[in-house]
């Protein structure tokens, strides 16, 4: 398959990962990226028995960034998730979702993955027609930040990473770890490299 582009945005997403049965599809002003059943990326602080994995469409970039997308998920089942990701490697990535609850909410969730171990942090439920997601970084820090119409944002998490300022692969994915399977759309996909002004307000 061809890589994922999206106009006027200067970046061209390859997939990474273990490949799902369906392509991306195109849809009004962007894509709907598919997931096969158990797709995951959580490391549980815990342990586990195996490392869970999901493909993506990632693009690595260098230094300050905003990636943002308007995310409307098919929830079906528990954790369903349309997901914004910042990936290091292996051990080391974040990511911001429109993700289904325990309880059937949709909600915001964040994940920061840091040496093998992640945290899990569920933050304010979404409405029917999706939310804003966007990831950031600045300098040696990265925010991650929700929007209800794309133009006033709220911050969910600021944070570090290990290995400071060096190259990180950005992009989306949509995942199911206790499902058979969803879809998520990516559509408003914008990307620069204006440095936010203010982490707190997401100026």
């Amino acid at each position: 398959m061809s890589p994922l582009a999206f106009p006027e945005v200067a970046l061209t997403f390859h997939r990474a990962g273990p490949p799902t049965a369906s392509d991306p599809e195109p849809v009004a002003g962007g894509t709907r990226l598919h997931c096969g059943p158990k797709s995951d990326l959580f490391l549980d602080p815990a342990g586990a028995a195996e490392r869970p994995d999901a493909e993506r469409f990632v693009a690595a970039v260098d230094g300050d960034f905003q990636l943002s997308a308007r995310v409307i998920v098919d929830f079906r089942e528990v954790f369903d998730s349309g997901v914004l990701i910042g990936y290091l490697d292996d051990d080391n990535w974040f990511k911001l979702c429109a993700e289904m609850d325990p309880e059937g909410t949709a909600r915001v969730v964040s994940v920061v993955t840091r040496d093998g171990a992640s945290d899990d942090v569920n933050s304010w439920p979404i409405g029917p027609t999706g939310v804003h997601l966007r990831i950031s970084r600045l300098g040696r820090a990265f925010a991650l930040h929700a929007s209800g119409d794309g133009q006033s944002w709220r911050m969910v998490r600021y944070f570090g990473m290990p290995g400071d300022t060096r190259s990180i692969s950005i992009g989306m994915l949509a995942q199911s770890p206790r499902g058979t399977g969803t879809s998520a759309e990516f559509t408003e996909v914008t990307f620069d490299r204006t440095r936010l002004a203010d982490v707190r307000d997401g100026s």
